[in-house]
């Protein structure tokens, strides 16, 4: 089974799952927690620092937060590893903290064990009056985009070349939660791009029940993708690569602000496309996905 057929089967006994993080009404406002795990063999290059190590596994649980128009009360994070030597650790807890302050929140605690394998379970709380889901995109409204595409694929073939340094600052990627609060209220709907911006394109399709075309031309491409990749490896990227971790959302014409994003694309009845110079293509519900 791959993730996608699990995903369905929890979300059959778990109606509140399925969407970037779960939401739990609470006097005036809704409280929205998530939580993501992370490994060394799947998530962490060789050369991946401690420090950045701690700040992508909290970073990838503000991003959920963001993608809710959430803003962030708190970050705890779990953390195993065969070594559990004290430098490590305390690299990765400067790095959490690092981002959490970066977020504007705090690392508040968690847990510590020693494990096969270097992993780290992060857990975010936030809160929200006006939370985005992934439905609500309605025909007409226009499709956006918060940020620059290709960032942790490019970051990827610097750890592949040798460029450590260069490569961990483009790992440190900066979590949207301003951005997320600021389209609260705004946004039809949003998803962070964790899995690559076709299947996120897909995901918000079947939420919404509705269609999207995206303009190839109008793509933010990272600039640090068009230093290491061809013309045709950049748009694969971009498309497919995965853990951009960037805002995906909709927005009607009339309520668009310029300063939220980019605006990349429209929703329309059905289907998910790419315009090109050579015409409309049809875009494959593919991306990032664990095995089983």
């Amino acid at each position: 089974m791959r993730e996608s057929q699990i995903l369905q089967i929890i979300r059959a006994r778990i109606p509140e799952a399925g969407d970037d993080a779960a939401i739990v009404p609470f006097r005036d406002t809704n409280l929205v927690f998530t939580t993501d795990m992370l490994h060394r063999k799947t998530d962490f290059p060789e050369q991946t620092t401690p420090r950045t190590i701690g700040w992508r596994s909290v970073a990838v649980s503000l991003s959920d937060l963001a993608a809710m128009g959430a803003q962030p009360l708190g970050v705890l994070l779990a953390f195993g590893d065969p070594a559990l030597d004290e430098s490590s650790v305390m690299e990765v807890l400067e790095g959490a903290s690092t981002c959490c302050e970066a977020a504007g929140t705090r690392l508040l605690g968690g847990d510590l064990d020693r494990h096969q394998e270097l992993t780290l379970v992060s857990t975010a709380i936030g809160h929200t009056r006006d939370p985005v889901l992934r439905y609500g995109a309605k025909v007409g409204d226009l499709l956006c985009v918060t940020g620059e595409l290709g960032r942790t694929q490019a970051a990827l073939r610097c750890f592949a070349t040798g460029s450590t340094e260069r490569a961990n600052d483009l790992f440190r990627f900066p979590p949207r939660t301003t951005w997320g609060q600021q389209l609260a209220g705004l946004a039809t709907s949003m998803i962070d791009i964790s899995d690559g911006l076709a299947r996120s394109l897909h995901l918000l399709a079947q939420a919404s029940k509705v269609g999207f075309v995206v303009t190839s031309s109008a793509l933010p491409i990272h600039p640090e993708l068009l230093r290491h990749f061809t013309s045709a490896e950049r748009l694969d990227a971009v498309l497919f690569g995965g853990e951009d971790y960037e805002l995906l959302y909709t927005v009607s014409k009339e309520r668009l602000r310029t300063e939220s994003g980019k605006v990349i694309g429209r929703v329309i009845n059905s289907g998910v496309s790419l315009c090109t110079a050579e015409g409309e293509i049809p875009l494959a519900n593919q991306g990032w996905e664990h095995a089983a």
